[in-house]
């Protein structure tokens, strides 16, 4: 028995690519179906996978994991009939499909592309494929304690809302319940469109009344004399003091995120300047590297090798690091007395970008420059006028959100 997945060049490029067929043949006897569409440069032939760039990658790659991990399972069971093969990868009863075993396998699903992505090296997008997996098997977890076995045709408002009203009854604050629900429902669609089932709509109006307002969510942050606090902080513990130059150094880089600092490559450093990638969107800021930023960088920067700083990169070293970055921030918002605005908290990761977004605002800079520096997504008539500032006017206002020393 031979099943491949692989493009069909015969029938020439439909436009929108090839057809992407899973051929089945055992001695004489084949069966080919078609489940998608790619461009040469989309495809990997060696791993019979669609690669980042295929537009629908996001849905396809999943499917074709699914297909190949169900080709292995009948290859390894000594199946010889070609004909119920195809029936075991294609043939589902939509009434007896499993909502929790889709999910589970969807989760495994993102466990292996992050490791398929860790093989080619592209550690960025093995920890967003995982960040992603993590947060979809979060909420199933929850899910699960209620309802072990549902299917999809057992979805409906009832079950949900009954999920919910656990939780609140628990005192489970509005963002972790929306959370929770805005997974199950993303691996729900996501199932809907795999199998091409009836779409019930079971989390339609289940979110009712759980709207974040936007004065209790909103943003953290510090004052830049508290900027300066940190500036001047000198420990004799060099964690701390390096999870503190951390802290500034996401300030300095326009609010960028943790994530984003500890797995900066080598390349984003040229000249006196650095790129900035939010892993987060994909968008990029370009920023200049002022001084105190640079003394930070010489100061824990590899002297060769992929990445510019140290620390390992495995993703369990890289959580661990993050754990112990927490709480050190905390300890030094109590030792140096730093208050969190406008309603109190704890100095952690987000601080540093809302306090960046905060003090451009205070200083009156255009908002679009505001948007350059700290790389938000756009939208198409954002990203028609991307850039449209010069890279001075963009260094002076850079500096002058940063600057600590005319307060």
């Amino acid at each position: 028995m031979k099943i491949v997945i692989k493009l069909n060049k015969s029938n020439g490029d439909r436009g929108n690519g090839y057809e992407i067929i899973v051929y089945c043949n055992h001695l004489r006897t084949r069966k080919q179906k078609v489940i998608g569409y790619s461009k040469i440069a989309h495809f990997n032939e060696d791993m019979q996978l669609v690669n980042e760039k295929h537009p629908d990658y996001e849905e396809l790659l999943p499917r074709l994991m699914d297909i190949k991990l169900k080709a292995r399972k009948i290859i390894a069971s000594g199946m010889v009939d070609v004909e119920k093969a195809m029936q075991q990868l294609f043939d589902v009863e939509p009434e007896s499909l499993s909502y929790i075993k889709f999910c589970e396998d969807y989760i495994s699903e993102l466990t292996a592309i992050a490791l398929e992505s860790e093989k080619r090296g592209d550690i960025q997008q093995r920890n967003r494929v995982l960040g992603n997996r993590d947060a979809n098997r979060n909420s199933l977890n929850q899910f699960k304690k209620f309802f072990p076995e549902i299917k999809f045709a057992e979805l409906n408002y009832n079950t949900v809302l009954s999920f919910r009203q656990h939780y609140e009854n628990a005192g489970a604050s509005k963002r972790t319940i929306v959370h929770y629900i805005s997974q199950l429902k993303s691996m729900y669609n996501k199932g809907v469109r795999k199998y091409k089932l009836t779409d019930t709509q079971p989390f339609k109006y289940t979110l009712d009344n759980l709207t974040i307002k936007s004065f209790n969510a909103k943003k953290k942050y510090i004052e830049i004399a508290d900027i300066k606090k940190l500036e001047d902080f000198k420990s004799i513990y060099k964690a701390t003091e390096r999870n503190r130059d951390l802290f500034l150094l996401q300030f300095y880089f326009g609010g960028c995120d943790l994530t984003d600092l500890y797995f900066l490559p080598m390349t984003a450093l040229f000249k006196d300047r650095v790129l900035i990638e939010r892993s987060k969107t994909g968008q990029v800021a370009n920023l200049k590297l002022h001084p105190k930023a640079k003394e930070i960088i010489d100061r824990y920067k590899c002297h060769s090798g992929r990445w510019v700083f140290p620390w390992d990169k495995d993703r369990k070293k890289y959580l661990y690091f993050m754990s112990n970055y927490f709480l050190s921030l905390k300890r030094l918002q109590a030792k140096l007395e730093i208050k969190i605005l406008p309603t109190g908290g704890n100095l952690a990761v987000k601080v540093a970008r809302h306090t960046f977004g905060n003090r451009a605002k205070q200083l009156m800079i255009d908002t679009d420059i505001i948007r350059e520096l700290m790389a938000h997504e756009r939208n198409d008539v954002d990203n028609f006028y991307k850039d449209k500032f010069s890279e001075k006017v963009r260094d002076e206002a850079l500096f002058k959100i940063i600057d600590t020393d005319s307060i």
